[in-house]
């Protein structure tokens, strides 16, 4: 993905942190900081499904379902944590770990 550009940055920053419903189906946030703006955003060293801000150090889960392939995101409220193993869980309800049971119905 190639870096946003400052104002469509700004523009992506403006409008999730003031509602987050819908987060991770924006391909674009995952290289957009929510605490601080910066498009700074790297791979965790320690694990595969967190991204770390260089600029505040904010870090927050984005992988692909393991179950389903949609994008999680922890910032989204519509991927709340696993109780069990502490991943976020998907709108289909899978969270990757053996818990059978994640609905939030």
């Amino acid at each position: 993905m190639e870096p946003l550009d400052r104002d469509t940055a700004k523009k992506l920053f403006d409008r999730y942190r003031k509602q987050r419903d819908g987060i991770r189906n924006s391909p674009e946030m995952a290289s957009v900081c929510l605490i601080c703006g910066s498009v700074h955003i790297i791979p965790d060293a320690g694990n595969a499904h967190k991204l770390v801000c260089r600029d505040c150090r904010f870090a927050f889960f984005r992988y692909a379902c393991p179950a389903c392939g949609k994008t999680v995101d922890g910032r989204d409220p519509q991927n709340p944590g696993c109780p069990e193993c502490g991943l976020r869980i998907c709108t289909c309800g899978a969270c990757g770990c053996t818990a059978t049971n994640h609905r939030q119905d």
